[in-house]
């Protein structure tokens, strides 16, 4: 009997159209030279750098700079909580940081609403640290509704004591009203000298409007918005987290690079603690 592709797969996963939608975790894991990308997410990809030449080479030093962010928060925090986490990559993860530096003491949980991101991340972080004894878990949330948020973080992290945020990217992703919405409900719930480690793409206003125009027309729910380092910044002073201190690599040569920085919770007095 002869069969054809399209036959073969039909009333399979394939054939759901969610699946032809442009994917933020996919899109970003081919931006940071990642494997796990679909042809439609590469296409955004494509139009992106076209729209924001210099968009190639922040996504270069990006590597770099996520590295020293995770690596500040890790050391600093035993209990340590991924916003918008992604995919898995090929690199030592926040959970393994954590358990090298801190042992039976280290708690990290991992937040992401995108399946793919969920169904990985478990599969290849989760489960295998749970087999070896580790404290993970990953947790469905959308940012966008920060209340639900605290209250689960409740669940697994003592936050009667600081904690260490990761936003790597993910910010990025946000409206401005809900990275306010974010940043103050963690100021509210999280115990004072909590840190906060965060990447965002600086400027690219091209590319975050070739994304958000491509998710649209495509009906996803996902967009792209472009910041600058100083306003960023005042999001988090005026939500009480302070000490901001920016960690981004100039490459020689190189363009603008992304924001890369560390703020401070601080205490009800007004003054930030160190972790």
């Amino acid at each position: 009997m002869t069969m054809t592709w399209g036959a073969a797969r039909s009333g399979t996963l394939l054939d759901r159209e969610e699946w032809a939608l442009t994917n933020a975790a996919r899109t970003f894991d081919y931006l940071d030279y990642g494997k796990d990308s679909w042809s439609q997410d590469r296409h955004v990809a494509v139009k992106m750098a076209e729209a924001s030449p210099g968009l190639a080479g922040q996504m270069l030093v990006h590597r770099k700079a996520r590295e020293g962010v995770v690596d500040a928060v890790c050391r600093s925090f035993s209990q340590v909580v991924d916003l918008g986490c992604g995919l898995p990559a090929m690199r030592r993860a926040p959970h393994e940081r954590g358990r090298v530096l801190w042992g039976s003491r280290s708690r990290t949980v991992y937040v992401d609403h995108d399946l793919a991101a969920l169904a990985a991340v478990r599969a290849w972080w989760e489960h295998p640290a749970q087999v070896r004894g580790y404290n993970v878990r990953v947790l469905d949330l959308d940012l966008r509704y920060p209340e639900n948020l605290a209250s689960a973080l409740e669940e697994h992290l003592d936050l009667s004591v600081p904690v260490g945020v990761l936003s790597t990217l993910t910010l990025d992703h946000l409206e401005d009203t809900e990275v306010t919405g974010l940043v103050e409900a963690l100021a509210s719930r999280l115990a004072p000298g909590s840190g906060w480690g965060i990447t965002h793409l600086s400027g690219m206003d091209g590319a975050a409007d070739i994304y958000t125009s491509q998710a649209r027309e495509q009906g996803a729910d996902t967009r792209l918005v472009a910041r600058d380092p100083d306003g960023l910044r005042k999001v988090f002073e005026t939500a009480g987290w302070g000490r901001w201190r920016g960690l981004s690599p100039r490459e020689p040569g190189g363009g603008e690079p992304p924001i890369a920085a560390l703020t401070t919770l601080a205490r009800p007095d007004g003054c930030a603690e160190t972790g």
